[in-house]
């Protein structure tokens, strides 16, 4: 793989292990969009009892969507908490404009309205400044704790549709902030916000490369592991109280299970001296890997519950970098066994293999999709890597990046709505994320030289 040096010394270290060498309207949305009227709100709340009960206010359905505007000027606020307002204010904002279902509105905008309050939040105003809906809300100090209640209303109809109290330290104001988009995301779509969740991924640190974790904007990156050699490939189970990683702490490439202590609570190096790319199933009972133990590059999973490795392809070729599908009935991998490393797909047990891409003289790394219709995967063309995404109902393939260094190692958001990827463009490898149609392309980590990121599930 045309990678960076220091990744290359890597995988040089692991193909002396092997005979072959490692490669490596209003609001529209494209689903049902159901309003549900809801409302979890303290007894000291200054805003008007809503009805506990769910009721369905409207469904609004059509081909393609129109972002909710959304309105949310800064929480009142006690003076001791006003260092920590425009940090609450910002992430919420971010995370909003990141899930693609709201676009918050302009700093302009928000001056249009001057008169409101906690009591009268004025939504008339707010609508005909052009904001769908609004969050108004108070954060105060109690005792060493942050509190914030919100409070969002339609403009519309001047109906409160949610309402919200959280608490904690203020070192997680940024928790609080994700926590208060991924309910507001919820509420409108039904699907899970990112805003808690985690990448993981291999960097340097001194001689070695550890493993890492970071919010999944970029924020709060914290080293897990420190082995004091090489650790790459972190990947999260359902759940994301684990994680399964490659590591040489015992001398040669094996499949080590961290839990959230970091506490090595499972592992696998006594067989064969390259193991690599681990993959949870989705019951998060099994992990598909490849391994050289039987001398050469095959594809394995390995039943954590019984404690069994099966061998799953049988090949003169190398075959590795194995995902599970999401329904668990299949797995892609890699293998060259066409002549040149392309990706191909076998059912769960190992049978009915089948070729999916002829573009391209390496393919490699594929990712499925949540959703089960897509393969995101690195595709080598005139000597560099892009990111790619296969189609299963169309059989094709359309390029993500292009002109912009390696880009390698992709992995899907849980969503299914954007990619993690790491990428050369920078001189050096750094951790990016994008749209799943290339659009919106933000970079996470800024030093270190970071590969193999795997977004929390």
């Amino acid at each position: 793989m045309n990678s960076s040096e220091d990744q290359n010394e890597d995988l040089r270290r692991l193909s002396k292990r092997t005979s072959k060498s490692l490669r490596p309207g209003n609001s529209l949305f494209a689903s049902v969009l159901v309003v549900v009227l809801y409302l979890l709100s303290s007894s000291s709340s200054p805003y008007p009892a809503v009805q506990q009960e769910r009721t369905i206010t409207g469904i609004i359905e059509g081909k393609g969507y129109t972002r909710v505007k959304i309105a949310i000027p800064g929480l009142y606020s006690d003076p001791v908490c006003s260092a920590y307002q425009d940090e609450l204010r910002k992430t919420i904002i971010d995370d909003l404009a990141y899930s693609g279902y709201f676009e918050p509105l302009s700093e302009y905008h928000l001056t249009l309205v001057s008169q409101f309050s906690e009591s009268n939040p004025n939504l008339k105003e707010w609508n005909a400044v052009g904001a769908d809906v609004t969050v108004i809300g108070r954060m105060k100090r109690s005792g060493d704790k942050l509190l914030v209640e919100a409070r969002l209303f339609d403009t519309r109809s001047e109906k409160m549709i949610l309402g919200r109290s959280y608490s904690g330290s203020p070192d997680i104001v940024r928790r609080i902030a994700h926590k208060m988009a991924d309910d507001i995301i919820l509420h409108f779509t039904g699907v899970n916000g990112l805003g808690l969740t985690r990448i993981a991924f291999s960097s340097k640190a001194g001689n070695a490369k550890e493993i890492y974790v970071m919010d999944y904007d970029g924020h709060r990156i914290r080293r897990l592991t420190r082995n004091g050699t090489i650790s790459l490939c972190p990947a999260w189970p359902p759940g994301g109280d684990k994680l399964a990683f490659i590591s040489f702490r015992e001398g040669v490439a094996g499949i080590f299970i961290i839990n959230s202590s970091g506490e090595i609570v499972a592992s696998r190096s006594k067989k064969g001296d390259l193991n690599s790319a681990p993959d949870w199933s989705p019951d998060g009972n099994t992990i598909v890997f490849s391994s050289n133990e039987a001398g050469n590059s095959e594809i394995y999973k390995w039943d954590l519950k019984r404690g069994k490795v099966e061998r799953l392809s049988f090949c003169a070729a190398i075959d590795s970098s194995p995902c599970w599908s999401p329904t668990g009935r299949e797995v892609v991998f890699t293998s060259d066994r066409s002549g040149s490393p392309q990706l191909y797909i076998m059912d769960a047990e190992g049978t009915n293999v089948r070729r999916i891409t002829f573009d391209g003289n390496y393919n490699d790394s594929a990712a499925w999709s949540p959703r089960g219709d897509k393969i995101a995967y690195a595709s080598r063309k005139d000597g560099r890597f892009d990111i790619c995404i296969y189609d299963l109902n169309s059989g094709t393939s359309v390029p993500l990046t292009g002109n912009s260094g390696n880009n390698e190692n992709p992995r899907w958001s849980p969503d299914g709505r954007h990619l993690v990827f790491a990428s050369s463009r920078t001189g050096s490898y750094n951790i990016f994320s994008m749209n799943m149609d290339g659009s919106d392309l933000k970079q996470l980590t800024f030093s270190g030289n970071c590969f193999t990121p795997d977004w929390s599930k």
